[in-house]
This record gives C-alpha cells, sequence and structure tokens, in this order.
C-alpha cells in the first residue's frame, strides 16, 4: 500500500515590482554589466584582511629571526669569554 502527500493548493501569483519590469527587454532580464556592491564591498575586506595577516606572518617571522640571532650572538659570547 503506497502512501500519496496530499496535493498543495496551486500558489497564488505574485506582483512583480515595476522596478523589476523596467529592467526587462524582450522578455529576458538585462543582466548586470558591473559587480554587485555588496560583493565588491565583500571582496575588498577579504583582501584587506588577507594583506593584514600577511604582514603579521613577515612581522612575526623577523621578530622570530632577530630573536635566533641574538641568542646566536649571546652564546658565542659565552664561549669567548672562557
Amino acid at each position: 500500500m503506497s502512501q500519496r502527500s496530499p496535493r498543495s493548493a496551486p500558489r497564488a501569483f505574485k506582483t512583480i515590482e515595476s522596478a523589476t519590469l523596467a529592467q526587462v527587454t524582450g522578455g529576458r532580464i538585462t543582466p548586470r554589466t558591473t559587480l554587485d556592491p555588496v560583493l565588491l564591498q565583500g571582496i575588498q575586506q577579504l583582501s584587506q584582511a588577507i594583506t593584514s595577516v600577511g604582514q603579521n606572518m613577515a612581522s612575526a617571522k623577523q621578530s622570530s629571526s632577530q630573536q635566533m640571532m641574538q641568542l646566536i650572538q649571546q652564546i658565542m659570547q659565552s664561549r669567548g669569554g672562557k
């Protein structure tokens, strides 16, 4: 015995806004020729975040290298002093 789901009532038609209809030519919506401003802003923020992370990593690496060089100098000085 198979169970059938009850048929849903047909949906009512939605009214299309005038602003949307203003873009319609020849039965098709005119495609965007530029990026969506919200998308463009998101890309810019992501780019800034990536740049910031890269700069922080470079700074941390440089600091670590300097500390290592100082440690090596201290060891050399302590050996040379004996």
